[in-house]
């Protein structure tokens, strides 16, 4: 959990150093509207979650855990819950067009990111769920498969237009991640796919508060006009940014 709490800060610190401060005032057509379809996944997941962690299956999975993979050890799911989010940034520096900017890309990534991690954390805070291997009482649910699912969630709303193979191997590399987190003994089944839900949920959510918030302070920016205002610009190579201060 602690390098769970210390990456996040990590990335928060990285998305808001190239966060979009000027807004404009016009509606983001390519945003595209939230709608009940798209939440159908992630209910069923975090239903689903909740069900199998009322129905108390906790020494059904430790025996077969250690029938099948008692023995089996690992760290590549922490390196691979990170895979979506170097395909959110590398697709579009390697020629893959995404939906939209850089700047606003960070912006979603830090939204989503603060929406996911506060979900989580809250969660592990009250539930205190023991781990599997008794290493903590912060099991439920999966951070590293929120984060993973989260990653993938917004890669597919990025690249998806451009080839549904990216979204796919998002959400494979997602789903990868949630299954070591088991065999690793780390993770109850309910805690993974509370973690999924979680995930994609928070991504769903970043696509409607961002535009929102651009909207908003586009709007607060345009009657006070004597503000700072820095928009990162990237070039293909070299990131950069122009600094204004309006008096």
């Amino acid at each position: 959990m602690m390098n769970f709490k210390k990456n996040t800060i990590l990335y928060f610190f990285v998305c808001f150093s190239f966060c979009p401060a000027t807004f404009s005032q016009q509606r983001d057509s390519t945003f595209r509207k939230l709608t009940v379809k798209q939440l159908v996944v992630p209910a069923v997941l975090l239903s689903g979650g909740y069900l199998l962690k009322s129905f108390g299956l906790k020494q059904e999975q430790l025996e077969w855990h250690d029938k099948y993979y008692k023995h089996f050890e690992t760290n590549v799911d922490d390196i691979i819950q990170y895979t979506p989010y170097a395909a959110y940034v590398g697709l579009d520096l390697i020629g893959v067009k995404a939906k939209h900017s850089f700047g606003d890309r960070m912006g979603i990534l830090f939204i989503g990111a603060a929406v996911m991690s506060g979900t989580v954390f809250s969660l592990k805070h009250t539930t205190k769920v023991l781990r599997p291997d008794l290493s903590g009482q912060d099991s439920f649910p999966s951070g590293h498969t929120a984060n993973a699912f989260f990653g993938a969630a917004i890669v597919a709303e990025e690249y998806n237009d451009e080839s549904i193979w990216y979204g796919i191997g998002a959400y494979s590399a997602a789903t990868a991640t949630g299954v070591l987190r088991v065999m690793n003994n780390r993770h109850w089944f309910s805690d993974v796919v509370v973690g999924a839900g979680v995930g994609i949920l928070s991504g769903k959510a970043a696509y409607v508060i961002y535009p929102w918030l651009k909207e908003k302070l586009g709007k607060k920016q345009s009657n006070n006009p004597s503000k700072i205002a820095f928009t990162p610009m990237y070039d293909g190579r070299t990131v950069g940014g122009n600094l204004v201060i309006g008096f």
